[in-house]
């Protein structure tokens, strides 16, 4: 009778267990360039901004800027798309380096991704296709 009884209290508590919907933790997984946009891939995020270093010696992380927000092209959950247009005549193309910051729906810093591109040349290359614009990233 004990078994029996210890029994169901393991199978109640098992499926007790299996009802509890899984966390929804926010994550910041991937971006990559997709022109005309940026593309951020995330899970429960309330907020993505999108900042670029400026050219020069000696810049520190403080002196990035921010240059905009990418909105979400799908709805909230565990796959979400966020875009951000490109604008290839804008000055922050001209950046040595690009890269997005991701929040909670609290507004609670998730991380930090950055495009694979390093230096003036590369990132303005990558954004706007440098050999068929030479007039756009000078």
């Amino acid at each position: 009778m004990r078994n029996v009884l210890a029994t169901f209290l393991l199978i109640g508590l098992g499926t007790a267990s299996s009802a509890i919907p899984p966390a929804r933790n926010a994550q910041l997984r991937a971006v990559k360039i997709k022109r005309p946009n940026i593309v951020i891939r995330g899970a429960y995020l309330g907020g993505v901004e999108v900042c670029a270093g400026p050219s020069g010696t000696g810049i520190t992380e403080d002196e990035y800027e921010r240059v905009g927000t990418a909105k979400r092209s799908n709805p909230a959950g565990g796959d979400e798309v966020w875009i951000f247009p490109i604008t290839c005549h804008s000055t922050w193309i001209v950046s040595t380096r690009v890269f997005v910051k991701a929040f909670d729906a609290s507004g609670n810093y998730v991380g930090t991704k950055s495009l694979p591109y390093s230096g003036v040349t590369d990132v303005a290359t990558a954004l706007c296709a440098c050999n068929s614009f030479p007039d756009r990233c000078r």
